[in-house]
């Protein structure tokens, strides 16, 4: 049997996890008013628009959880006993960086995929200027919520 206070943490760990989902997936609506972008989101990988959404924000949520663990390592983010200084700057900039490095590998390897294929560019100036502006609007939103977790962990970090 489980005890009460795991099911507890377990149920903290789930909510967390599906506030991040849901912040992507706020983030990533902003994409779908590219209409070429969507024209490909309806049919690939399945034929269902909504499992199609929810893949695509399976997986960019999943890529921005692995730059921030990565990032936090790497950048030495947090703080430590040795060093307490916690440094958001990098932390914002790994916020940041994210979005931009999706859509800049996401735009090449389009075009080299369509090239090697022979196919059609689908991928329009119009089209990366519209993912361009959603990436942007997908930085303002984690921002947002990056500021509104700061201000909330605060006042549950202050003493009553």
């Amino acid at each position: 049997m489980i005890p009460y206070s795991s099911i507890g943490e377990i149920a903290t760990t789930l909510l967390q996890y599906l506030a991040v989902i849901g912040v992507v997936a706020l983030g990533c609506l902003p994409s779908l008013t590219v209409s070429n972008f969507r024209a490909r989101l309806d049919s690939w990988p399945t034929d269902r628009f909504p499992l199609n959404y929810l893949l695509l924000v399976g997986v960019i949520a999943l890529g921005q959880g692995v730059a921030i663990v990565a990032g936090w390592q790497v950048l030495q983010i947090g703080s430590t006993q040795t060093d307490p200084q916690f440094r958001a700057f990098r932390l914002i900039a790994v916020l940041v960086a994210y979005p931009i490095a999706v859509l800049g590998l996401g735009i090449v390897g389009v075009r080299l995929y369509c090239w090697r294929r022979s196919m059609e560019q689908w991928l329009t100036l119009r089209t990366i200027a519209g993912l361009g502006a959603a990436a942007g609007m997908y930085i303002v939103t984690l921002v947002g919520a990056a500021i509104v977790l700061f201000i909330t962990a605060l006042f549950f970090a202050l003493p009553t």
